[in-house]
């Protein structure tokens, strides 16, 4: 909550000399409102120059690291089963039958010339507060179509970094001279052979100390 709250202003946790959960106000008349979904907790943090700062959190659906008791890092990848690369489609009007067509099989020669990236750990220094894209490796996929695109922590919530909404992100970027963006199984296309592709992970780094690092584990790209 800190952190989150922090960066709202520009300012670390380093910044904070206080922080508090302040009480919502009495009921006008006693009367109690319910309102839908949760209600937002208001979080004030007090800076060393005496000023003070308040921020909603945890309302409607709570999530994300602010609102656990138990908060861990998130490996995000859009290539995950559900997580949508392969989402359907659609234009407005148009029959769903007619949409996202599945992309023809994999030719053997591509699948043969393929180069999967694989590195079982990596140790990314964390130098400044900010975003960060940091490049992890190079791969072929046949064909154009990402089978997997994966990652995981060493630690589950390390205590010399933080990362806003406790995430980071594997992304892909095509290296070749007519490629298009991995967003999507169906508007990326098929592609004759392999295509070329970078890596990277992406973040941001709300607070860190000095001589941080963050830890993954279990790259894997195919």
């Amino acid at each position: 909550m800190t952190d989150a709250a922090a960066a709202e202003i520009g300012r670390t946790r380093d910044d904070v000399t206080a922080i508090v959960i302040v009480p919502d106000p009495p009921p006008k008349d006693g009367v109690l409102v319910a309102l839908g979904g949760a209600a937002p907790i208001n979080v004030r943090i007090t800076l060393a120059d005496g000023t003070t700062h308040d921020t909603p959190m945890c309302g409607g659906i709570p999530s994300g690291p602010t609102c656990t008791d138990t908060p861990q890092l998130v490996a995000d990848s859009v290539f995950a089963e559900g997580a949508g690369y392969k989402d359907v489609p659609c234009p407005d009007g148009a029959s769903p039958h007619t949409c996202g067509q599945p992309l023809p099989s994999f030719e053997p020669a591509a699948v043969r010339a393929a180069r999967p990236l694989s590195i079982a750990s990596l140790s990314i220094p964390i130098d400044h507060v900010g975003g960060y894209e940091v490049s992890i490796g190079k791969a072929s996929v046949p064909n154009g179509v990402v089978s997997t695109a994966s990652f995981g922590f060493v630690d589950r919530w390390p205590a010399d970094v933080s990362l806003e909404g406790g995430e980071a992100r594997i992304a892909l970027r095509s290296l070749e001279p007519d490629g298009v963006p991995f967003d999507n199984y169906y508007e990326h296309g098929w592609r004759p052979g392999v295509e070329h592709v970078e890596a990277t992970l992406v973040f941001k780094v709300l607070w860190f100390k000095k001589g941080a690092s963050l830890e993954v584990r279990d790259i894997v790209v195919r």
